[in-house]
């Protein structure tokens, strides 16, 4: 099949990329900053444009790739539905519930295929965390600590800056593990957010949930966009009969992208595997498209997410619970 990038940054090569590794053939990359499709579509063989429906409505494309700005998601989402094309939509999968709803819908109406990123279930050290809760290998699970964090992504000037675009840490890197809580203990009762909520760009930011779930385990989330370098998580959950540990600077994983003259602008987490989580969510996607399994996540799982991430902010704005 055959793929449009919509989208040339970092997060735009490295899914072109995995397009690739799964067999299929990156066809057009478009940015509204054509530079950036230039390069991208030059190191794949693909032509490049500065317009992304012009992409979308390329007939020798199957596939739409949108890694633009969040507020950009519903639109393209519609878009490539209406044009018949299978979608695969990177986190967060829309700056709010109310535009994922409308995406869905979109999507159902076109009869394609639409995926949303959330990679961390398919992070190899997450999937056994998972599957050892499942196991009973704890005994029953009654608190869970995550940490996410890494440096400020983007360019002075960039959307990661306006929280009306990106949402901030909350909703941009903290929705990872909303998701992945929901993922392996269930619903969400309830939230309580505290958050810098900066009302202007500021080369910090930082965000601690404490979350109830309605099978009664308590969760504390942090995440952050802090660190000077790097990028670190860390996972702990505690149950009746036993702790799981995880924390990357015990085993490091860092991929950087989007360089700059004064350093990295963006950070993917990424491990040091045979088969990277970007390539098994990719397959995973791909197999459903073929009618071979059902993925892993979702729609409506990122749905959710972001109601959860709403959630959080709401509560940090009224600084009070919010049941979601």
């Amino acid at each position: 099949m055959n793929v449009a990038i919509l989208g040339c940054g970092g997060m735009g090569r490295l899914h072109a990329q995995m397009a690739v590794d799964c067999g299929q053939k990156v066809s057009v990359c478009a940015d509204t900053v054509r530079p950036a499709a230039i390069r991208l579509a030059k190191e794949f063989g693909a032509r490049a444009v500065n317009d992304p429906e012009s992409a979308i409505m390329a007939k020798d494309v199957d596939i739409v790739v949108i890694t633009t700005p969040t507020t950009t998601h519903e639109a393209l989402v519609a878009t490539a539905a209406a044009a018949g094309k299978h979608i695969f939509c990177e986190k967060p999968f829309a700056r709010t519930s109310a535009q994922c709803r409308r995406a869905i819908a979109a999507a159902r109406k076109g009869g394609v295929n639409l995926f949303v990123g959330h990679v961390v279930r398919y992070f190899q050290e997450f999937e056994c965390l998972r599957a050892q809760v499942q196991s009973g290998a704890i005994g029953e699970p009654g608190w869970a600590k995550l940490y996410r964090g890494g440096i400020y992504p983007g360019a002075p000037g960039s959307w990661f800056r306006d929280y009306d675009q990106s949402g901030g840490v909350t909703l941009d890197c903290m929705i990872h593990d909303l998701d992945w809580l929901r993922y392996v203990f269930g619903e969400p009762e309830r939230i309580y957010c505290q958050a810098l909520m900066r009302k202007a760009p500021t080369q910090m930011d930082y965000s601690q949930v404490t979350m109830r779930m309605k099978s009664g385990l308590i969760a504390t989330v942090i995440g952050t966009w802090a660190h000077p370098s790097g990028f670190k998580v860390k996972v702990e959950i505690c149950g009746e009969s036993g702790m799981l540990q995880f924390d990357s600077t015990d085993a490091p994983f860092r991929a950087e992208a989007r360089q700059t003259a004064a350093g990295p602008t963006m950070i993917v987490p990424s491990n040091p595997v045979s088969v990277s989580p970007y390539q098994l969510e990719w397959q995973d996607f791909i197999n459903w498209i073929e009618g071979k399994s059902l993925p892993r996540v979702t729609a409506r799982d990122a749905l959710r997410a972001v109601e959860m991430a709403e959630a959080a902010l709401k509560s940090a704005a009224k600084r009070q619970p919010v049941t979601v």
